[in-house]
C-alpha cells in the first residue's frame, strides 16, 4: 500500500479514535472505518497508533576531565560543526607555567646525572674502605654507647644489691633513725601515762592541784603527739626504703634494656652498613639515574597532555543542541552536546497484546502537531525484547528510523506513529 493510501487510512482512524474518546494512542483493537471510495470493503486495514519522541541517531556528549576555568566559548547552540572544529579553550596560564618549570628541572636534571653517578661512586668507595677499617662512624658510635650501657648497667645492678642488702639486713640508715626514735617516744610515753595516772590518783585525793593535773594531761598529749610523729616518720622511712627499692629495681631494668638495645644497635649498625654498601653500588648504576630522568619525562608528558586537552574540539559533526559551559565556570564536566540532526529516529513503545504483530522492518507513517499535516516515513529498527512493566500496563520500548529527508522534525518534537498491518 503506498503512502497516499496510508494516509487516507490514518485519517480514517483518527476519526474512530475521536468517536471512542479523544486522544486514546492505542487504536489497534479498533476496526478502522475507511472510506468506500478509497477502500474497497473487501479489504479490511488494521493498524497501530502510538505515540514518541524523536531523538538523534548520533548524539555525543562532550566532556572536560580538567578543572581549569572556561576562558572562551566558541559556539551557540544550533551552530553546525564538523568534527575536530575548536568549541572551546581553558584558562591554562598557570598550567604554562608549570609546565615551564617542570621542563627547566628535567634539564637540571639531565647536566647533574654525570656528577651524581661520580658522587655515589666516590661514597661507595669510602664506605667499603670504612667497614674494612673498622672506622664506620656508626659502628663506632654504637660500640661507644655499648660501652656505655656495660658500664650504667653494673653500677645499676650494684645499687639494687647494696639497697637489697641493707634491706634484708635491717641496716637501712634512715630506717634505723625512725625506729629509734620510736622506739624511745614510746618508752617516754609509757612513763608519761603512769606519771598521769598517779596524778590522777592524787588530784582526786585533793593532794595535787588543778593546775598541776592540767599540767599532767598536757605532758601526756604532748608524748601522744611525739610518739604518733615519730610513728608516722617511722612508717615514711620504710616506705620511702620500699621506693627506693623500687626505683632502684626499675633502674637495673632500664639499665638491663638499654643494654641489650646497645648490643642490637652495634648489630644493626654493622647490618646498615653493609646495606648501605649495596645499595650505593645500586645508586651507581645508570639505569636507576635513567629510571628517574624517565618519571620526570612521564610527568612533563602528563602536563602536556593536559594542555592539548585545554582545547575542547568537537569529537563528531552535527549540530550543537546544548552548551552547557559558561565562560569563567569550571571546564570539567559535560560541556557541549553535539547530534545529528540530519538522521533521526523516534522512541516510542507498544503494549503487550499489539506485540506479537509487530517486527522490526515495518513502515511507519511519522506526523506531529509541530508539522501540521506533514507527513513522513519510517521504520522499526528495534523493539526490546524484555518489557517494560508500569502497573497494569505493560509496554515494550522500539525505536523508528526516520527514512524522510529533509523533514520538519526537531530533536525533541513529540509525534504519532502509524504502522499499518495489512
Amino acid at each position: 500500500m503506498g503512502i497516499r493510501n496510508m494516509s487516507k487510512v490514518i485519517a480514517a482512524f483518527s476519526v474512530i479514535s475521536l468517536i471512542a474518546g479523544c486522544g486514546s494512542p492505542h487504536v489497534g483493537d479498533l476496526q478502522p472505518v475507511v472510506s468506500q471510495a478509497e477502500t474497497p470493503a473487501s479489504e479490511p486495514v488494521d493498524g497501530i497508533t502510538v505515540r514518541g519522541v524523536v531523538e538523534s541517531v548520533t548524539s555525543r556528549n562532550v566532556y572536560g576531565t580538567l578543572s581549569f576555568m572556561m576562558d572562551q566559548i566558541f559556539v551557540e547552540e544550533g551552530d553546525y560543526v564538523t568534527e575536530g572544529q575548536i568549541l572551546g579553550v581553558l584558562d591554562t596560564e598557570d598550567l604554562e607555567l608549570t609546565i615551564a618549570q617542570e621542563r627547566a628541572s628535567l634539564e637540571s636534571t639531565r647536566q647533574r646525572t654525570r656528577q651524581a653517578v661520580q658522587e655515589t661512586g666516590r661514597m661507595l668507595a669510602e664506605a667499603s674502605e670504612n667497614l674494612a677499617n673498622n672506622t664506620n662512624m656508626h659502628i663506632l658510635s654504637s660500640e661507644a654507647a655499648l660501652d656505655a650501657a656495660e658500664r650504667y648497667l653494673e653500677t645499676a645492678q650494684q645499687n639494687y644489691d647494696n639497697a637489697l642488702q641493707d634491706y634484708r639486713q635491717g641496716n637501712d640508715p634512715q630506717v634505723v633513725i625512725a625506729e629509734s626514735s620510736l622506739r624511745t617516744a614510746g618508752i617516754e610515753l609509757e612513763r608519761i601515762e603512769r606519771n598521769h595516772e598517779n596524778s590522777g590518783v592524787l588530784y582526786a585525793g585533793g593532794i595535787l592541784s588543778s593546775d598541776e593535773m592540767r599540767q599532767s594531761e598536757n605532758a601526756l598529749t604532748h608524748a601522744r603527739n611525739r610518739y604518733n610523729d615519730a610513728r608516722v616518720s617511722y612508717e615514711n622511712a620504710v616506705e620511702l626504703q620500699r621506693r627506693s627499692m623500687e626505683q632502684l629495681r626499675i633502674a637495673l631494668q632500664s639499665a638491663t634494656t638499654s643494654y641489650q638495645s646497645a648490643r642490637e644497635l652495634l648489630n644493626a649498625s654493622r647490618v646498615a652498613a653493609r646495606q648501605d654498601i649495596e645499595r650505593l653500588r645500586s645508586s651507581v648504576s645508570s639505569a636507576e639515574i635513567s629510571a628517574n630522568l624517565e618519571h620526570m619525562e612521564i610527568a612533563l608528558q602528563m602536563l602536556e597532555r593536559q594542555m592539548e586537552d585545554s582545547t575542547i574540539t568537537a569529537p563528531v559533526s552535527g549540530t550543537v543542541t546544548s552548551v552547557v559551559a559558561r565562560e569563567g565556570a569550571s571546564g570539567m564536566g559535560l560541556l557541549f552536546v553535539i547530534e545529528d540532526t540530519d538522521n533521526l529516529k523516534v522512541t516510542t513503545s507498544f503494549r503487550e497484546y499489539d506485540i506479537g504483530r509487530l517486527e522490526t522492518g515495518m513502515e511507519v507513517i511519522i506526523s506531529s502537531d509541530a508539522t501540521g499535516s506533514a507527513e513522513y516515513t519510517g521504520i522499526i529498527t528495534r523493539i526490546n525484547p524484555a518489557a517494560t512493566a508500569v502497573a497494569p500496563v505493560v509496554e515494550f520500548e522500539a525505536e523508528v528510523l526516520v527514512t524522510s529527508v529533509s523533514t520538519g522534525l526537531r530533536i525533541g518534537m513529540n509525534t504519532r506513529l502509524n504502522i499499518i498491518l495489512e
